[in-house]
């Protein structure tokens, strides 16, 4: 049987919170920046009568917002339960 080493096993299994939190970031990101050329539209719609575009563009905002905020605590929650514990002297 081949050795397996259990301490990397565990090592790269424990970051999943992390990781998790880290994609939504930047699926967050992905979503600000195309909100940002979305914007172009804003104008446009506006002055032709319509909110469509001010509406999903707000909407997107606010997801996107949303996203970093709960990826930013996940990601630390994920982080801080991966730290090694060093014991006090």
């Amino acid at each position: 049987m081949p050795e397996t080493n259990y301490v990397r096993l565990k090592d790269e299994s424990g970051g999943g919170e992390a990781r998790r939190g880290a994609v939504l970031i930047v699926v967050g990101r992905v979503l600000l920046w195309f909100d940002a050329l979305l914007a172009i539209f804003v104008y446009t719609g506006v002055r032709g009568g319509s909110h469509l575009w001010t509406w999903w563009v707000i909407g997107e905002a606010v997801l996107g917002l949303g996203l970093i905020l709960v990826g930013s605590r996940m990601r630390a929650r994920g982080i801080a339960r991966s730290a090694p514990r060093s014991k006090a002297a």
